[in-house]
């Protein structure tokens, strides 16, 4: 067997053990080569070097010409042999003390983990493998608690085992990271299930449960939910058109907020039936690739509340507190998932976009009416962005339905990010204007929108269209008019074009309590 090895690491690797008489396996391997050649073998248990049996002079040759760490232990006295990977696992309390020590005496603090580990080994038990295993060790003056994923293997001698060879990896940082995720996780997951508000998550075109929080739970009565379509498991909520809802947020990509809307569900398990009036938002989960994987589901029952007139301020601040919370759980989430400098320009995109979506949905939470101001929007759209007064707004008085107010908002966001980090607000002389009006024309009233940049770098129409732009395109579809933007040479333009009437849209008749 070791002479068809052999045969294998000359051709393949490009050396070869020399004659059996002499000592020159041990050439090469860094400073332990020089090390094991130097160091005094005939006066010890293992012999001249000369003298070692050939299937221990093929191991040390194996062991260093590699740089994965590697040890052996040979013999009845497990003398020990290691290379310059294992060297750096090490403190300086073996190294270089370790080579040609008996196992027993190096190791005796862990001893009790590995001795019988070895002593498997040698009595013919075949190999070991530990995965991520904690084995103390004592190095650079302490105790430390060290994982490895390590195995053991026999080195045969002339038909017997005649020492152990090992292959392991130091892995406590990659532990370490591992833990501290999941410590991070599972407090996002209390978070999760602890808060007031109903919350879940779905995933497919088929909306099936994958995450839902105990309000959610509370909210539909303990039914089988995880692993079930909405179809399935909450049947009336299809007859109502909540399916019909997910199913275009699903499409689109485009979030959906309701508001008062009312829910009927039917008696689970002697549970009477239930009227409900729920706020909530259906809340796309998009994918790296543009796609979208799965819906997230946020909201509150407001049944109770919508009973008193007196309560509806209250509800309001309720709601914006806890979809401000939500948002900076999704942001935790995509910190842990996006931690890494390749990241950064990501990860503050997207922190950007929720901020503006915050922003948003604080404007619409103090409306009593559901409408709020254009001017607000706007205002609160640019409040990131806005430097010595470069972005200027003006237009006539015209509020806005929610969906309109926050698709606004963001495509304002997308806008204004592009315009700092590529256009107009890069440079000192470069400007915004933001106009509106609401023109007469036959067939009525028409809203127009402009963003206009100018003073800064010069413009060039892209080559292929990025996320902002595309989401932009996307969610000023709610406006069901018209979208131009253009690349002039000095500076982008983006002109909406609508139906005063679509400024203030709402569900139509037949989705009226469809979530």
């Amino acid at each position: 067997m070791y002479a068809a090895l052999e045969k294998w690491l000359t051709e393949r690797l490009g050396f070869a053990l020399v004659a059996k008489s002499s000592a020159s396996f041990l050439s090469g391997g860094g400073e332990m080569g020089r090390l094991m050649r130097s160091h005094d073998w005939a006066d010890s248990p293992m012999g001249a070097p000369e003298t070692w049996p050939q299937s221990l002079r093929l191991t040390v040759r194996l062991l260093l010409n590699t740089r994965h760490p590697m040890f052996i232990w040979w013999g009845t006295d497990l003398i020990q042999f290691y290379n310059d990977g294992y060297r750096e696992t090490m403190g300086p309390e073996r190294h270089p003390s370790a080579l040609g020590d008996r196992g027993k005496d190096c190791w005796q603090e862990i001893w009790p983990i590995i001795g019988p580990q070895i002593e498997s080994v040698l009595a013919g038990n075949g190999s070991t493998w530990d995965e991520d295993r904690l084995v103390p060790i004592t190095r650079n003056g302490a105790r430390e608690d060290v994982w490895w994923t390590y195995s053991y293997s026999p080195i045969d001698l002339e038909g017997k085992i005649g020492g152990v060879l090992v292959i392991c990896n130091d892995i406590t940082k990659h532990h370490l990271a591992a833990a501290r995720v999941k410590a991070e996780a599972q407090r996002l997951n209390m978070l999760f299930h602890q808060a007031p508000g109903f919350m879940a998550v779905l995933r497919g075109s088929n909306h099936v449960f994958e995450l839902t929080n105990s309000a959610f739970v509370r909210l539909v009565g303990s039914r089988p939910l995880v692993g079930r379509s909405v179809h399935e498991a909450i049947p009336e909520a299809a007859e109502q058109g909540f399916v019909e809802l997910l199913n275009t947020v699903f499409t689109t990509g485009i979030a959906h907020v309701g508001r008062r809307v009312p829910m009927e569900l039917i008696g689970k398990d002697n549970l009477p039936s239930r009227s409900l009036v729920v706020d909530f938002v259906y809340q796309p989960i998009i994918e790296d690739d543009g796609s979208v994987s799965g819906i997230f589901v946020e909201g509150i029952d407001v049944t109770d509340h919508v009973k008193s007139e007196e309560h509806l301020i209250f509800l309001n601040e309720e709601l914006r507190h806890r979809v401000k919370n939500t948002l900076a759980i999704v942001s935790a989430i995509a910190t842990q998932t996006l931690r890494g400098q390749e990241h950064d320009a990501q990860l503050a995109a997207f922190r950007g976009r929720l901020v503006a979506f915050g922003r948003a949905h604080d404007i619409l939470t103090l409306s009593s009416t559901g409408e709020v101001s254009l001017y607000d929007v706007v205002s609160g759209a640019i409040a990131a962005h806005q430097s010595a007064g470069r972005i200027s707004f003006k237009g006539p008085a015209l509020d806005l339905g929610p969906k309109q107010a926050l698709s606004l908002t963001l495509a304002i966001n997308e806008l204004a990010t592009n315009a700092t980090k590529y256009g107009s607000l890069s440079a000192q002389s470069g400007n915004v204007s933001i106009s509106w009006n609401v023109l007469r024309e036959e067939g009525g009233q028409i809203f127009k929108f402009l963003w206009q940049e100018s003073g800064g770098p010069h413009v060039q129409e892209p080559s292929k269209l990025g996320f902002g732009t595309k989401m932009i395109n996307t969610v000023l579809t709610d406006f069901n008019g018209r979208v131009d933007l253009r690349y002039a040479s000095e500076g982008i333009e983006l002109s909406l074009i609508s139906s005063v009437e679509n400024l203030k849209a709402r569900m139509t008749t037949s989705m009226t309590g469809t979530s």
